[in-house]
């Protein structure tokens, strides 16, 4: 394997876990709307005129609107919880101090068979390391790729659903406004 193949899959390796990381700080805004948007939800909601549900379209839009927001925000947390829960089943390679302890063995290794150079030696055990830990991040890379599309999936759900909660609010207003002018 080449060098090249090597820097493509540690470069990969890299950019994924940034994802991740970038996918936390983007998760802690939507943290901020869901409780926003239920606040707001709470506030201009009236419990006075609970009765008029089934007598009163307006009041009954008014009510719909409510719980299909409340439904929305629960969907929309949901989402968003998935999106950031799995980071424990990221793969990882091992750390440097398990591949140096590694490299040190697999010289001394080399060293006590005597069959080469000192030189040869390290270049034999440096082209060892080099072959071992291509595969693993190639591997790495790929489930850490797969598991982080799906984590952007379930953030965008989460945004779309924040926007779909926040249109319920706007519906939610508008009856809130139509009933006090109405005087109800």
């Amino acid at each position: 394997m080449s060098r090249d193949f090597y820097e493509l899959c540690y470069n990969q390796y890299k950019q994924e876990h940034a994802d991740a990381d970038s996918l936390y700080q983007k998760a802690g805004i939507l943290l901020l709307v869901f409780p926003l948007l239920v606040t707001i939800m709470v506030k201009i909601g009236r419990h006075d005129i609970i009765r008029l549900v089934f007598i009163r379209i307006d009041v009954f839009f008014f009510y719909l609107a409510i719980v299909a927001g409340c439904l929305t925000v629960v969907g929309g947390v949901a989402f968003l919880f998935w999106s950031i829960y799995p980071r424990s089943k990221y793969k990882n390679i091992a750390s440097m101090d398990h591949w140096l302890k590694w490299r040190q063995d697999y010289l001394k290794w080399l060293k006590d068979k005597k069959e080469k150079t000192e030189s040869e030696n390290e270049d034999a055990t440096d082209l060892a390391l080099f072959e071992n830990i291509n595969p693993l991040l190639a591997e790495a890379q790929s489930a850490n790729s797969t598991l982080n599309e799906k984590r952007r999936k379930a953030f965008q759900r989460s945004v779309l659903i924040a926007a779909i909660a926040l249109i319920f609010v706007g519906v939610q207003a508008v009856f809130y406004l139509i009933l006090k002018l109405q005087g109800v």
